[in-house]
């Protein structure tokens, strides 16, 4: 008699947790772009990458990663994102699960994000500057040795000539 008084509560418990999941997704509303510019999306192994662009496209490219946290987002370049626009082209995604990107049922892992962070780099940007923050730099430190375009050591600062 215990065991089934403790399994009904425990159905009970996710059954009830699963209707309160559900009804405040359904009030909550889509995110806003964080910052100003030409909002787009990055088609990426089946599922959609928001990102957010600056600038003249024949200005220098600046690619700005933010780092990987519970609240990230490209938001993190805000007080940057519209001064670096004035003299260069300015690429800032939110990355795969973060922001307003896609969210898809899949392992985020460092070879996921450094897999990302190639293809984006090479399909968006030109000899990008590359401005990450926390673990994300890695992950473009990563990207950047593994394109097989740079030789000897990365430099500081700079991606790969991705032309």
């Amino acid at each position: 008699m215990k065991l089934k008084r403790a399994v009904s509560g425990v159905v009970g418990g996710l059954g009830t947790a699963a209707l309160a999941n559900r009804l405040l997704s359904w009030k909550a509303s889509d995110l806003q772009p964080a910052l100003d510019g030409r909002q787009n999306t990055y088609r990426w192994r089946g599922f959609d990458v928001a990102y957010t662009e600056a600038g003249d496209p024949e200005d220098p490219d600046v690619l700005l990663l933010h780092g990987v946290h519970a609240a990230a987002s490209n938001k993190e370049f805000d007080q940057i994102f519209e001064q670096l626009s004035k003299t260069h082209h300015v690429v800032a995604p939110d990355l795969p699960g973060f922001g307003r990107s896609d969210r898809p049922p899949l392992t985020y892992s460092a070879a996921l994000y450094t897999a990302f962070v190639t293809d984006f780099a090479e399909d968006l940007t030109e000899d990008a500057t590359c401005v990450a923050t926390s673990l994300t730099g890695s992950y473009a430190a990563l990207a950047q040795h593994g394109s097989g375009r740079c030789s000897g050591r990365p430099s500081s600062g700079r991606a790969c000539s991705t032309s």
